[in-house]
């Protein structure tokens, strides 16, 4: 009889312990819910975007938007990995990191800040420069769209007004009057990044960033530090993730199709720029 328990007992343990390998296999604490960073689908991509700098999910496509660094073009990438010509505006020679579309208008950003707004008309393409406020030593490296708050959003990966304070700090342009707001829409502080990754010092320069659009929630890429950074709308850190510099060498663009799937670019630092494709599996609620 102790024999029969004992094996009862042993059995339920094992498949216990199946059911937690299990649970393991769908998601690790090491990703965010619903994701796994650790395995990710690599798609390489063609040279003219080896400083593929700038992802945006086209609604209702099966593709992207994607701006290089030093390229004057905007690109289409597919889902699938194959670049095309999406604009070839009159863009001046600078430093372009990310891309956004709202309505009919397509924006980029220069690092100082600028963002330029690109409409197509009857005649062709026409461009229209917004500089940023600071004129002062600044560098930007993400731009999204914040419906909430009805403009487009900058978030400073190093900016001058910021230097001794460890934050980072985004500002908001009203795109209905073309301006910037001086005052800041949020901050986000380093130790903040810090304290809910819990595993010393951190490196947090934001390098791209996109709105979840099941969660709402902003999700930040640090390429220089290798991090992951997940926000509420208005940069309440609630987590943070070590990104492998293996599958993440310079990471510097994100975006999210309608289903949640996540799409992140490299640049090319270790050999072919890439995209890699993280599937979006939630969780039931229990």
């Amino acid at each position: 009889m102790i024999r029969s328990v004992d094996k009862i007992g042993f059995g339920m343990a094992f498949l216990l312990l199946v059911g937690v390998v299990s649970c393991q296999l769908l998601w690790n604490p090491t990703s965010p819910k619903g994701y796994l960073l650790r395995r990710p689908h690599k798609m390489l991509l063609e040279k003219k975007v080896n400083e593929i700098s700038g992802l945006f999910f086209l609604k209702g496509e099966n593709s992207m938007l994607a701006i290089a660094d030093d390229k004057k073009k905007i690109y289409r990438l597919s889902t699938e990995g194959e670049v095309s010509d999406y604009y070839s505006p009159e863009l001046p020679s600078a430093d372009f990191e990310d891309v956004v579309k709202v309505d009919s208008v397509v924006y980029t950003l220069i690092s100082n800040g600028t963002i330029i707004a690109i409409s197509k008309t009857d005649t062709g393409l026409t461009t229209a420069n917004y500089p940023f406020w600071s004129t002062d030593k600044n560098d930007f490296e993400t731009l999204y769209y914040d419906s909430a708050a009805k403009g487009l959003v900058i978030l400073c990966k190093s900016c001058a007004f910021e230097k001794g304070k460890k934050i980072r700090t985004a500002f908001r342009f009203d795109i209905k009057t073309r301006q910037f707001d001086r005052a800041p829409l949020y901050t986000i502080s380093s130790k903040s990044v810090q304290d809910v990754l819990k595993d010393g010092k951190i490196d947090f320069n934001p390098s791209a960033l996109a709105i979840h659009p099941i969660e709402k929630r902003l999700y930040i890429l640090a390429s220089s530090g290798n991090l992951l950074v997940v926000t509420d709308p208005r940069g309440k850190v609630a987590e943070a993730y070590r990104l492998n510099p293996a599958l993440f060498p310079q990471a510097e663009g994100i975006a999210f199709a309608n289903n949640g799937d996540m799409y992140i670019s490299n640049e090319a630092k270790l050999g072919k720029p890439s995209l890699l494709r993280i599937t979006y599996k939630p969780h039931p609620e229990k």
